[in-house]
């Protein structure tokens, strides 16, 4: 199960949404500080995701909670979004070589063309799919367990200067 911390941000019947960042892999190897691709990580922040969880847990705005997606649920969420169009892409300009050049003598721009009409079905296709699965509950993330409030940061401070005295 893939799992992130994340913020409630809103409370209804049944239901919370936590808000979560994004989070890459890139920007944290050993070669961060000379690849542009890590370099523009450090320098644009991560996107912010709001999910609708269904819950029986009471819960309260601003308390972290740790959320989980099945691997599962995301590679085949990933070959349908990915891998389908790029399928029908391949499908459609191998049967556009086939028609527009080898049977008809023609030019390239049917095999363009049919790729093009393919690659946008298949995307079509999948979109349709995709819908289809937001409604099955194994592609929905669950929460796992409730972590508390963050802690702030004065808080924090009269701790440390308890301690030094």
């Amino acid at each position: 199960m893939m799992r992130t911390l994340a913020t409630v941000t809103a409370v209804e019947k049944g239901t919370v949404t936590v808000s979560c960042q994004q989070q890459t892999s890139c920007g944290h190897c050993a070669s961060r500080n000379s690849c542009g691709t890590g370099i523009v990580t450090k320098a644009m922040p991560g996107r912010v995701h709001d999910v609708k969880i269904a819950t029986q847990s009471s819960l309260s705005i601003g308390q972290v909670v740790e959320i989980g997606l099945s691997e599962r649920s995301m590679l085949s969420s990933a070959l349908l979004i990915y891998m389908l169009p790029l399928l029908f892409l391949l499908l459609g300009s191998g049967l556009g070589q086939w028609i527009f050049v080898d049977l008809a003598q023609s030019n390239e721009l049917g095999v363009i063309s049919s790729a093009v009409i393919a690659t946008t079905l298949g995307l079509l296709i999948a979109r349709h799919y995709a819908k289809r699965l937001e409604s099955n509950s194994a592609y929905k993330p669950t929460l796992i367990r409730v972590l508390g409030a963050p802690i702030s940061s004065d808080k924090l401070i009269n701790a440390a200067s308890k301690d030094s005295e």
